[in-house]
């Protein structure tokens, strides 16, 4: 029996770790942390849980693929519930905008602010689907070979449709020729942040992005976003997954061209058939496999974080979204300047509207995220030990401009050290490399390691790229490969 190591247990690294055991390998994953989860966690204080990560699901399909394949089914291991409205977006000249869950019922949203963009919005999600549908086969849901996938007989049907990408274009420009209110536009600008890239630099092909949100629908399953990392982590250990929590691997050992194991924090040795890393891949090639590797050159946005118990109930749902006055000069300073924004645009999450569970009666856990820039960086706290408290009280001061006045009990601040430091993120960057440029989809690392055959890729770091479904994805692309070589 083929024995198999992975390393990290984000949901990447269970997804792959799960599958192979399902199919007969002896699976051993190693965690450093004391759960697994990796980006998707939870914080417990004041009563209050907080997601520590994603605060949304999309795409649940993959999720039930995922169970199936476990024996079991999404409906039966997680209790998922329509995020309604998906978010309300909010602007300083008292603008609001509610989108709803049925992305049928979304122009005639947007068609309260501007009546020509509302009709626009059915050709610019339309021109999404379109987009995902022609790629999906190609750019998600199997194992890509940068730009060699264009002369692969199987994708030749995509070639006469390759215009349609619009690769050369940048998401910010392909927006503006569909929506011509400033407050639309943004809105549509902003679905770049979702794997950490400027709208402004990166491709129109990001315009799948919105397209798998509304046309596929925001979820959020009740427990929390923890409870899919644990879902998933029982299903694999039902089918002998052993998983090692609060063990922290220090080293791939290679021996040629071959990895031959891993050696834990306490010295001993592992031996493996193939390898699998949860890890960030520049982390991997650099700490653990000891290459001399440049991270990636554009990482892409890192996050400051404020997790509030506040006291009192608010008129909010469960996502808002406060938009910048000047967002071109937001992302200016957080990918040119590399600073943090003067004037952020400010995403809240408060899951106990869809999960009173989560919050004690009377009280609310507010989860809040700005963009923030990679490390380093010319405004960062590694000087300052008091940055997060001062920029914390910016956010809320713009959060009490805009009318939303919260009685805070007790906060935690998240930064991008802290976020370099837990997650093994190069610069604390989110998502490995920003796709801001038309060559970012065809450089993001392959599934398998170009130098060692039986060293392995998973997460947000490898191809497909980050979210839930696209790392669970990465874990599923890894095990069939693998299992295919195995069986050949």
């Amino acid at each position: 029996m083929k024995h198999i190591v992975v390393i990290g247990g984000g949901v990447g690294g269970v997804s792959a770790a799960s599958r192979l055991a399902a199919r007969g390998f002896s699976v051993d994953l190693f965690e450093a942390g004391p759960r697994t989860g990796g980006k998707m966690n939870v914080v417990e204080f004041d009563g209050c849980l907080f997601d520590t990560g994603p605060t949304l699901l999309t795409m649940p399909f993959v999720l039930d693929d995922f169970f199936r394949e476990m024996k079991s089914s999404l409906a039966s291991e997680l209790n998922l519930r329509a995020v309604d409205p998906a978010c309300r977006y909010l602007w300083s000249d008292g603008t609001s905008m509610d989108i709803p869950f049925d992305v049928n019922q979304i122009p005639d949203a947007i068609a309260t602010i501007s009546e020509h963009d509302g009709v626009a919005f059915t050709s610019w999600i339309n021109h999404a689907k379109e987009v995902y549908d022609l790629t999906k086969d190609t750019f998600i849901f199997a194992p890509f070979d940068g730009f060699g996938e264009f002369f692969k007989r199987r994708n030749l049907p995509l070639l006469p449709h390759i215009h349609r990408l619009r690769t050369l274009t940048s998401f910010h420009r392909h927006n503006s020729s569909y929506f011509h209110d400033r407050r639309i536009l943004q809105f549509a600008d902003r679905f770049a942040t979702y794997n950490g890239s400027n709208p402004y630099e990166a491709p129109a092909t990001l315009m799948v992005i919105p397209w798998v949100e509304f046309g596929f629908g925001a979820w959020y399953p009740q427990g929390g976003m923890a409870r899919v990392a644990e879902a998933m982590t029982s299903a694999g250990q039902r089918h002998g997954l052993r998983v090692h929590t609060s063990t922290a691997v220090r080293k791939i050992v290679v021996t040629g061209q071959k990895v031959r194991g891993v050696e834990l924090a306490d010295g001993s040795f592992v031996a493996a058939d193939h390898v699998i890393s949860n890890v960030d891949v520049t982390t991997t090639r650099r700490d653990l496999v000891g290459e001399s590797i440049r991270p990636p050159r554009t990482p892409s946005l890192a996050g400051f974080v404020i997790l509030a118990s506040v006291d009192g109930t608010h008129d909010l749902p469960h996502h808002t979204v406060l938009f910048s006055d000047d967002y071109q000069k937001e992302f200016h300073q957080l990918f040119t300047q590399r600073t943090y924004a003067d004037d952020p645009t400010i995403y809240i999450s408060r899951s106990c509207v869809t999960d009173s569970a989560l919050a004690p009666e009377g009280r609310e856990n507010w989860f809040i995220l700005v963009n923030a820039p990679a490390l380093p960086t010319t405004s960062e706290p590694l000087t300052d030990p008091h940055f997060a408290e001062r920029y914390g009280e910016r956010i809320f001061a713009r959060l009490r401009q805009a009318g939303l006045k919260v009685n805070i009990r007790s906060v935690r601040y998240r930064t991008a050290v802290d976020m370099e430091r837990e997650w093994n993120s190069p610069y604390g960057s989110l998502y490995g490399a920003a796709s801001n440029s038309p060559l970012s989809a065809f450089l993001r690392p392959r599934q398998q390691s170009t130098r060692l055959s039986n060293l392995w890729y998973v997460g947000g770091s490898a191809h497909p790229g980050g979210g839930i479904p696209l790392v669970t994805v990465s874990g599923g692309l890894a095990a069939d490969l693998i299992t295919s070589m195995e069986l050949s």
